[in-house]
């Protein structure tokens, strides 16, 4: 009797567990072959076949969403047929690691696949009413005040954001206790926004834009720094210096960015203070054709002219060139640049102190007999 109870059991226990790995390979086979088909056009078919009854749909994916809620988010527009098998389609296939967060425009012909690349790319982010054009070099203030001339809100509103909003991107993580606590981050570009946008609208899309820009190839090169300089940048320190180069150079003299950075370097290397009129402009907030000989005493984390090291933080936010140049310094020796008075912007450079008060007093005696 005993050995009939075992022997029942057995198949009992031994057919569930076929049946249930049975079905494990089902559903194994079925992603094998979802990703097979996927890898073997080239992740996504080129195009996908409208019918009928397609139809656009705008969905708005949050900040915070995750995979689940992705896949949610779908299927309660229509999107998808079966939100579980979505959910595992994505993860099992990685597509999940690259979903982006917006506004996108889709379309119910989209098969899985792809919708899956949609919300890994730009190309599909809704065309948003509103467009609002950052330049290189602007500060916090000075991006809160170009958007709020779209007048949806003030700059006090977006510096507020700014200061007090909680955002989630990993770059942001060691990013010191400071005042203007995002600025460097805010990547210039052009921004498309929804209808009746908020700040954190522009903010997090300012953010992502630089997390998109500082690509791994980039966080290589800021691994590999400390080798030839001797010791290792932060984030918030390269982005500092790039800041500075930002600050102190035109695009007319975009070519001298490497140049402006290596003098930043060489300058630290020596323990020197980095005397860059750039910081002293930031720190007394006016501008450099009113700077006084007692602003370049003045009290600040920011001022290099009576403190060694780098500012506190950035004194703007710079473009691809000038955090490219920070990344890559010129290799030259020099510590001393002095801004050429004939209207182009340039710098001359000199590794000597004493050229550099020679062409000082050149420069300023030929602008002394042209003013006269």
């Amino acid at each position: 009797m005993l050995k009939k109870v075992i022997d029942i059991s057995n198949y009992l226990f031994g057919g569930l567990f076929n049946i249930g790995l049975a079905i494990a390979l089902i559903v194994l086979a079925y992603f094998v072959t979802t990703w097979a088909f996927d890898q073997g056009m080239g992740f996504l078919a080129d195009d996908y076949t409208l019918t009928a009854e397609a139809r656009e749909v705008v969905v708005e994916i949050p900040e915070d969403a995750g995979r689940r809620d992705i896949a949610r988010i779908l299927y309660e527009s229509d999107l998808i047929n079966n939100e579980l098998m979505f959910y595992f389609e994505s993860f099992f296939n990685g597509s999940a690691n690259h979903f982006r967060h917006g506004t996108f425009s889709l379309n119910t012909a989209m098969p899985n696949s792809y919708l899956m690349y949609a919300l890994s790319s730009l190309d599909y982010l809704h065309v948003e009413e509103g467009r609002l054009l950052v330049i290189e070099g602007l500060t916090n203030w000075q991006v809160a005040e170009l958007a709020a001339t779209m007048g949806y809100f003030t700059a006090s509103d977006f510096l507020y954001e700014l200061e007090n909003g909680v955002f989630v991107h990993d770059f942001l993580a060691d990013l010191g206790e400071r005042q203007n606590r995002l600025q460097g981050f805010l990547f210039p570009a052009t921004y498309n926004l929804p209808p009746n946008p908020v700040p954190r609208d522009l903010i997090v899309r300012m953010l992502d834009a630089f997390g998109d820009t500082f690509n791994q190839d980039m966080w290589g090169s800021l691994a590999q720094m400390h080798f030839h300089l001797g010791w290792q940048p932060t984030l918030e320190q390269l982005i500092t210096i790039a800041s500075i180069v930002e600050a102190e150079t035109t695009i007319e003299n975009i070519h001298q960015r490497p140049l402006v950075s290596s003098v930043i370097y060489n300058r630290l290397e020596a323990g020197m203070p980095l005397e860059m009129i750039s910081t002293v402009v930031f720190a007394t907030n006016t501008r450099q054709d009113m700077l006084t000989p007692s602003s370049f005493q003045h009290p600040s984390p920011y001022n290099t002219f009576n403190r060694t090291g780098l500012p506190v933080g950035p004194i703007s936010n710079p473009g691809l060139s000038s955090i490219e140049a920070a990344l890559s310094p010129a290799n030259t020796n020099y510590l001393f640049m002095a801004e050429l008075l004939d209207g182009s912007g340039g710098h001359f450079f000199t590794a000597s102190h004493e050229e550099y008060l020679e062409f000082i007093a050149q420069r300023d005696a030929v602008t002394e007999e042209s003013d006269g």
